[in-house]
């Protein structure tokens, strides 16, 4: 018994020690705090040391989109991925078609001499890439179709925006039809589209 207690207040003794001398050193620490005070800004930016990804993004024109907002007409579609949805302005509402193949017709509401069509996905890296086949028509009635850019093959991908464009000769159109034949994504049985740009 004698010997648990000199144990014991051994231990006691070592312990306000240990105490006193951690008190002493908190003592000699002098605390340094720095303050970074963030810069003015009235919306989010991007550090210029950190690249923006959307430098990769392939280029747009930067003249009018012929195509936004105007009337669009397609076959069927899957769920509530509607027609409309392709000319919106946003990228995270898109257009999925029932099978194949797959029309969109773009309403320009008016002549336009036209050049370029864009057919974009969500951007977002969840969308894995994928190869869709799509034909241009355009047509000055909505009658009368001509070809302004054959059936081809387009990759999508996110680290270049999830976008493609397809160019051509400048050519009259107050309707551009898209024809898509194919999908390679396994997520899908038909074509896909979160915007269509006329330019």
């Amino acid at each position: 018994m004698k010997r648990v207690l000199s144990l014991l207040c051994a231990g006691l003794l070592l312990l306000s020690v240990f105490s006193a001398g951690l008190s002493e050193s908190e003592d000699d620490i002098e605390t340094v705090v720095t303050v970074i005070h963030a810069p003015e800004q009235e919306h989010p930016e991007r550090p210029d040391c950190f690249p923006d990804p959307e430098d990769d993004f392939i280029p747009l024109p930067e003249t009018e989109n012929y195509a936004l907002n105007k009337p669009v007409s397609a076959g069927a579609h899957t769920d509530v991925y509607v027609s409309k949805n392709v000319n919106d302005g946003k990228t995270d509402t898109y257009w999925e078609s029932k099978g194949f193949p797959a029309e969109m017709v773009i309403d320009l509401q008016g002549a336009c001499t036209v050049s370029t069509v864009a057919v974009c996905l969500n951007p977002s890296s969840i969308w894995e890439p994928r190869t869709q086949e799509i034909a241009v028509l355009v047509s000055t009635d909505g009658e009368n179709y001509s070809e302004a850019a054959p059936a081809a093959k387009y990759d999508f991908d996110a680290a270049t925006g999830n976008r493609i464009r397809i160019d051509f000769e400048a050519t009259e159109a107050s309707f551009v039809k898209l024809v898509f034949t194919m999908n390679s994504s396994s997520r899908t049985g038909g074509a896909q589209a979160a915007e269509i740009c006329v330019y």
